[in-house]
């Protein structure tokens, strides 16, 4: 017997960002929807679920399958009551039923083209025309549209990427805690739904309330000039095509302070919403900084440091090893033919590239002469294509001013220098991120030529703060769309973490947390040198349990 209620939105414990996303397009429904990239089993569908539930019984929840037909996504014409009745009536399609409420679509990269484009327009003009056997009828369709996708299964077209108004990245909870409390609390539910429920009443009926509220306090939110002009900048900065991430970083922060109870959009409300709507239309996506906000006394007393440092130690001079380096980074990467996989330290088994178009398949002729055998006519059968297998080697290259300080950047090279020279013939991928201008950016993709990566690695220049949030987000931005178990990540810094926002160090901290514990192997390289230490990448790495290593060992 079906329970009488779903599991409460309240009572889902974690995927904070995912529930705000959702509350957030329930309050401006012109928001255009959410998608929701990562694992599975992590209660997306049965968060959507409760917030329908919560939401109340005029709040409907539809789940359109992957294989759904036009006919029953767009609706069309009851032939029982044409033939039988002589009368013309339409049957709702799920758009239609899905007005005013959620419309979920799981897989959502698997959808068909056409029907994505159609419920993405939906999405955001609030109805379709229907165009059926000679009727023509606008259906009005005005939902909150939820996807979720593993970006592992294959990518969103980019301008259907952009058609959704945010995006939010899901993982599976790590700590301990609160794993037990959401496996203790399915089991209560399981065991007496509604009992269960009763416990959560309150704060649902509180939710519920916070967002029917801030529907009618909507478009009285003043959204000031500065606000304004932060939004337009942040566009610029990352670089995004078309107005679409203007408006929607204005309607979200808009929608963020009502539901807040707010009259005015703040700098720091923008700087919460805005990963959720740049992140998957940035070509490289730069978190908000917080330039103004004091820092601490002693990244105060690095700074000036940092600021008159050298910007190219090298010079105009071309890079020469370092005679000191005796040894390049470790991971074992053994001769592997084709059709081997390349073994990394640590990662039992790597995944593997698919075979592309541009192959030539081989024709299996055994397999051909007995299809024609069978059917009397030849048509040819070729072997399935062998996948290739690729590691991946990430260099995060901490590449701020006092980087150029005794040395230690000539070293750093050096260090990655011997390691893609060590393993020249082997099927291993490299990329390096780098931080500049107070940020970070994306200096080398993913690529299997070493002479390139050779010369990136040689031009390296100093300079600037350390944001190594940026940079992480970074790392996380050339990730999305490879396997993550197929990376090793290397951090080369002295861990002085000084800019990006009010916290800098703990904002690296809980940005790795968020968007990189999945990596299976990061290696912290410390690179501080000198008598007096500060010990800021030991502190690091122990913080986030990563493996820890001095660039002396090298």
């Amino acid at each position: 017997m079906k329970p009488k209620y779903s599991y409460p939105f309240t009572a889902i414990a974690g995927q904070d960002d995912l529930k705000l996303c959702l509350l957030l397009t329930l309050v401006d429904l012109s928001i255009g929807g959410v998608l929701a990239t990562g694992d599975k089993g992590t209660a997306k569908t049965t968060m959507v679920r409760g917030l329908s539930q919560l939401m109340g019984v005029d709040f409907p929840f539809v789940n359109l399958p992957i294989g759904a037909t036009e006919d029953r996504v767009l609706g069309s014409i009851n032939l029982e009551a044409l033939i039988n009745q002589k009368t013309t009536i339409v049957d709702k399609g799920l758009l239609a039923q899905a007005h005013q409420g959620f419309l979920y679509i799981d897989e959502v990269n698997l959808l068909n083209d056409y029907l994505m484009d159609v419920l993405l327009d939906a999405s955001a003009t609030g109805g379709y025309h229907l165009e059926r056997e000679g009727i023509s009828q606008w259906m009005d369709s005005r939902f909150c549209l939820v996807g979720t996708m593993n970006p592992e299964e294959g990518a969103l077209r980019p301008q259907l990427l952009d058609r959704f108004g945010l995006s939010v990245t899901i993982q599976t909870p790590k700590e301990i805690e609160i794993r037990t409390q959401i496996a203790m609390q399915r089991l209560s539910f399981d065991s007496d739904p509604t009992a269960f429920y009763t416990q959560f009443a309150e704060e649902e009926k509180t939710i519920k309330d916070k967002v029917l509220a801030a529907r009618q306090r909507l478009h009285s939110v003043n959204i000031p000039q500065s606000v304004q002009a932060l939004c337009a900048e942040l566009t610029i900065t990352n670089q995004v095509e078309g107005m679409r991430a203007d408006i929607l970083l204005l309607k979200t922060a808009r929608a963020y302070a009502a539901y807040h109870h707010q009259d005015e959009v703040t700098a720091e409300m923008v700087t919460t919403i805005a990963p959720f709507v740049l992140q998957h239309r940035a070509k490289e996506y730069t978190p908000p900084s917080d330039q103004n906000n004091e820092e601490s006394s002693d990244q105060q007393n690095e700074a000036p440091q940092e600021e008159t440092a050298p910007q190219n130690e090298q010079g105009d001079t071309g890079f020469q090893l370092p005679k000191s380096v005796q040894q390049g980074l470790k991971f074992s990467a053994s001769k592997a033919s084709k059709k081997q996989e390349v073994p990394l330290d640590t990662i039992e088994k790597l995944h593997t590239v698919p075979y592309t178009a541009s192959q030539q398949p081989e024709i299996s002729i055994v397999q051909s002469v007995k299809k024609y055998l069978s059917t009397n006519r030849f048509t040819p059968v070729y072997k399935q294509a062998t996948e290739k297998a690729v590691a991946r080697i990430v260099f995060l290259v901490d590449t701020s001013a006092s980087m150029a300080i005794d040395q230690q950047m000539a070293h750093l090279k050096g260090i990655i220098e011997k390691t893609i020279k060590t393993h020249p013939m082997q099927r291993l991928q490299y990329a390096i991120i780098g931080l500049q201008d107070q940020t970070a950016k994306v200096i080398q993709e993913f690529t299997t030529n070493i002479q390139q990566v050779s010369t990136i690695n040689h031009q390296l220049k100093t300079g600037g703060k350390t944001n190594l949030g940026a940079a992480f987000m970074k790392v996380y931005e050339v990730l999305r769309s490879v396997q993550m178990q197929t990376v090793q990540l290397f951090v080369f810094t002295d861990g002085k973490i000084n800019t990006g926002t009010s916290q800098p160090f703990q904002y690296a901290i809980t940005t790795y947390k968020k968007y990189l514990a999945k990596i299976p192997k990061t290696t912290i390289i410390d690179t501080e040198n000198g008598f007096v230490r500060l010990g800021k990448a030991q502190q690091l790495a122990q913080q986030l349990q990563l493996n820890y290593m001095a660039m002396s060992q090298f």
